[in-house]
């Protein structure tokens, strides 16, 4: 079922022509690469995120030197945190910047972690910021704006998961976002046992031996039906318009958070075509036919958790990038 599609690999170095702005203590990197400037912008984007939830002073004015300006905040409907924001460019026209970004955070607060437990679960589909999000981002699509608008969909971590969630169910009706996830969390079913990667770098196994029997058979009923529904028409067609959307993961090999992607792919990729999509392929929140896996391959100073998942990696000046697309091809009828 996965093609590689010529397996087109880039690697893109730091020493491009650069600028350097200092804001709130972050070194924003202004770079003539079309690649690099999306990255940096998109994860600073992110970053204002972090600073709104924290109220950091004069956080809410940085990012109007890229020509952003928020739109509305998007919060919980359970607390005052600001999870999200959608943001409007203002600038001149570029070719490479979006009309609309709407960017999420990770992990800030106990609510957060109750959302990480619900993602390690594969429920995160299955709560009111899900809900929320996905209603912020339908009512955005569904406002025009002419030829050539586009809209970004940003998240780091925690939101990262959310971002994929949204931008899998836009894709499925044949919406395709620019989507930029920082750090996502690789989460995987196998038989009755759920294995996640949760913020600190442990590996929890989420089924103890009392409730393994009930959620393998819950998983069992899942795959069933979904294999029936597979036979549809309709769904084969939003398989289909799933496989066109190619959202940016990009990873740290050394975050084990995320890094499971890599090899994700890679198997994938070795498998060739399969015959028809798998039902796990559906069934699982997290699991994707297409994508862009970019990995980060500078020597981080402490290669500690906090900075192989952290955020700021993504406007180092010495970054250095590795780009490789996954893209799914369906099977000949």
């Amino acid at each position: 079922m996965v093609g590689d599609a010529g397996g087109r690999q880039t690697e893109v170095k730091g020493d491009t022509e650069k600028t350097k702005e200092t804001k709130d203590g972050l070194e924003l990197l202004v770079i003539k690469s079309d690649e690099y400037q999306q990255c940096c912008v998109a994860a600073c984007l992110v970053q204002g995120i972090y600073i709104l939830h924290q109220k950091h002073p004069g956080g809410q004015q940085w990012w109007e030197s890229f020509h952003f300006q928020i739109a509305q905040y998007l919060k919980d409907d359970d607390s005052s945190s600001i999870v999200g924001a959608i943001f409007h460019y203002t600038g001149p026209y570029d070719a490479s910047a979006p009309s609309i970004a709407i960017a999420f955070r990770g992990t800030a607060t106990t609510q957060d972690w109750k959302m990480n437990y619900r993602a390690s679960v594969n429920e995160l589909h299955e709560t009111s910021r899900f809900q929320r999000a996905m209603e912020a981002v339908e009512l955005v699509a569904s406002q025009g704006g002419g030829v050539g608008r586009r809209i970004w969909l940003c998240g780091h971590s925690l939101g990262a998961a959310l971002a994929m969630l949204v931008g899998k169910r836009m894709a499925k009706v044949g919406v395709y976002l620019d989507t930029f996830l920082f750090n996502p969390p690789f989460v995987l079913r196998r038989g009755g046992r759920i294995l996640s990667r949760t913020a600190f770098g442990l590996l929890a196994v989420l089924s103890p031996p009392l409730l393994s029997l009930p959620m393998a058979v819950k998983y069992a009923l899942r795959q069933r039906e979904t294999s029936r529904a597979m036979q549809s028409i309709e769904v084969q067609q939003s398989f289909a318009y799933l496989c066109s959307w190619v959202p940016r993961l990009f990873v740290n090999p050394g975050d084990f958070i995320c890094s499971d992607y890599v090899e994700h792919f890679e198997k994938r990729k070795q498998q060739d075509r399969l015959p028809k999509p798998t039902a796990e392929e559906l069934e699982n929140p997290f699991l994707i036919p297409s994508a862009e896996l970019v990995k980060n391959l500078c020597t981080l100073t402490k290669n500690s958790i906090d900075e192989t998942h952290g955020l700021s990696q993504w406007w180092k000046a010495e970054l250095t990038l590795q780009s490789k697309e996954y893209i799914c091809a369906l099977p000949s009828p």
